[in-house]
C-alpha cells in the first residue's frame, strides 16, 4: 500500500486528535519498512512537539545481532533520533521464529509499561519474510 508524507500526516492527526506532545516509541529492525517509519513518526512527532523513542531488539540469535543493533542505533542517532538497544536475555532459549518474535514484542512492550508510552509502531511490508529468506542466503 502507498501512502503520502500528507495521508500519513492525516491518519496520525485523526488517531491522536485529543493527544498534546504525544511520546511514542517504535520498533526498529534497520530494514527499509521501519527506518521509513520511523522518519515519518520522527517528522511527524516534531510537528506535535511530541517526542519519539527507537527501540532495536537484539535477540542474541546470530553473532551478528549485537553489531547490527549498534549500526542501526548509530544510524538512527545520524538521523537525529533517540534509540534504545533491547537485548533478550541469554537465559532465554530461542527455537523458533515464533519464539523471537513473540520475546521482541514482549521486551517493546514491558519497555513502553515501564516508560508509560501509551502507543507503539511496528512496520513490516508484504514481501518482509521473502526479503529476509534472501538476504540470509546470500550474507
Amino acid at each position: 500500500m502507498k501512502i503520502s508524507f500528507t495521508e500519513f500526516n492525516k491518519i496520525l492527526n485523526n488517531i491522536f486528535i485529543y493527544e498534546k506532545n504525544p511520546i511514542i516509541a517504535v520498533g526498529v529492525s534497520g530494514g527499509p519498512d521501519s527506518i521509513a517509519l520511523t522518519y515519518l513518526l520522527k517528522e511527524w512527532s516534531k510537528k506535535k512537539s511530541g517526542r519519539l523513542i527507537a527501540l532495536i531488539v537484539d535477540h542474541r540469535i546470530r553473532k551478528e545481532s549485537y553489531f547490527e543493533s549498534i549500526n542501526t542505533k548509530l544510524y538512527l542517532n545520524e538521523m537525529g533520533i533517540e534509540s534504545q538497544i533491547l537485548t533478550v536475555s541469554k537465559k532465554i532459549k530461542i527455537k523458533k521464529m515464533s519464539d523471537a518474535r513473540n520475546y521482541r514484542f514482549k521486551k517493546l512492550f514491558d519497555f513502553c509499561k515501564k516508560k508509560n508510552i501509551f502507543h507503539l509502531f511496528l512496520a513490516h511490508h508484504f514481501d518482509d519474510n521473502i526479503e529476509t529468506f534472501v538476504l540470509r542466503k546470500i550474507a
